[in-house]
Formats: C-alpha cells, structure tokens, sequence
C-alpha cells in the first residue's frame, strides 16, 4: 500500500455520489485504497446543526461494507478538539507509512469550488494549509458549473502545482437533495447503497 486517498466530509447524508467520486479517483490515479474520514467537528460546520458524528459515521461504515479498496476512517471522531484537515491528514500520513514501513503518498479528494480563489473556504485558507499542501497530492473532482478547464484556471491563480484535476464531473448527487427527500418521506433506495438505505429506515434516523 503505497499510494492512499483520503475523501473527507460531514457525509451528512452518505450517498452513491461519494462512492463513485472515490471509486472513479481510485482507477483513474491509481490509488490502494480510498479513506473515508467523517468530519467529526467540522469548525466551519458547529452551529448548523449537523447530524451527530456517530450517526454519520455508522453510515459511512455501512456505505462502504464489502466495497474493495473503500474504507471508513473515525481518525477525525477519535482525535481530540475541532477538526482540522491538516492534523487528520499528518495523523493518517504517520499512521499509514508506520504499516508499511515506507512514506505513503497521500491523494486528497475534493470538489472544483475548493479552488475558487473568491470562496473564503478555498483550499489556501484552510488552517496551516501550507503544512496540509506539502503533505498531499490534490485531486480535484469538477461539478456542476465548475469545468475542469475553470479548475486549472484556478489552481494557476493560486499556485498550486501539485494538482490532478478529472476532466469529467463525475456525480451531482448532493447529501442536501438525499435530505430533502427523506424530510418528505420520498425514497432513497436509488441515492445511497442499500444498507444506508434500511439503516436510516430501522434506527429511525430523522433529517431536518
């Protein structure tokens, strides 16, 4: 193993975006395997009421039941205080090359917005996002109204130089449209894997 990607979020609700943006990143650069880190206290995230980490995490784990090269992460749930990016991935950076004896390389998966020098949550702000940079390889997934072209028109404006961008959007499936639909009682067995699905419906999980 040595070349692991990290796909982080609130994954408040987990959905089949999440595994197909993982599984497309994983063929496309080659990766072992694909973490899935639930947030556990995301500081730009505390007073919106997010789902409690447990619950999300739960979730993610069974999202990824069975799935080869995907596996859930709780490093950010076990980790003391608010979290931030950079710590979790220094965390699982030291974690992961103490298995296997050798420097693993990190990938970290994120959307085209994270690049927009005009979103006050790019990827330069982050907290010490010039030690989490050094630390990692971005590749960036495009979405809905952020092409790939636009993305490295971005990572230039920026000077980020160590970036893979997909040349493809890869899904437009949003935690916020699973939620929604669950508010009005649609189902969701074609949104998320079918254990999400009858875990939501049999511990009576509830999105508002």
């Amino acid at each position: 193993m040595k070349h692991v990607g990290i796909l982080g979020g609130t994954f408040d609700i987990v959905h089949n975006g999440h595994l197909e943006v993982a599984q497309v990143v994983a063929n496309v650069v080659g990766l072992d395997k694909v973490l899935f880190v639930t947030a556990g206290e995301p500081p730009h995230k505390l007073q919106t009421g997010v789902t409690a980490s447990e619950i999300r995490h739960e979730l993610v784990e069974s999202a990824v039941a069975g799935l080869p090269g995907l596996e859930a992460s709780r490093i950010e749930l076990d980790l003391p205080g608010v979290s931030y990016t950079y710590r979790t991935v220094a965390e699982l950076k030291a974690m992961l090359s103490a298995q296997v004896g050798a420097e693993v390389k990190i990938s970290f998966i994120l959307s085209a917005e994270y690049l927009n020098p005009a979103n006050p949550s790019n990827v330069t702000l982050w907290e010490e996002a010039q030690a989490f940079l050094s630390m990692v390889q971005l590749v960036v997934v495009p979405r809905f109204g952020y092409s790939a072209e636009q993305a490295r028109a971005w990572a230039r404006e920026l000077n980020l130089t160590n970036v893979h961008i997909l040349e493809q959007p890869v899904s437009e499936l949003s935690s916020g449209v699973v939620r929604e639909a669950l508010k009005q009682g649609l189902p969701i067995d074609s949104m998320v894997p079918a254990l999400v699905a009858e875990k939501v419906k049999t511990r009576g999980i509830v999105y508002r």
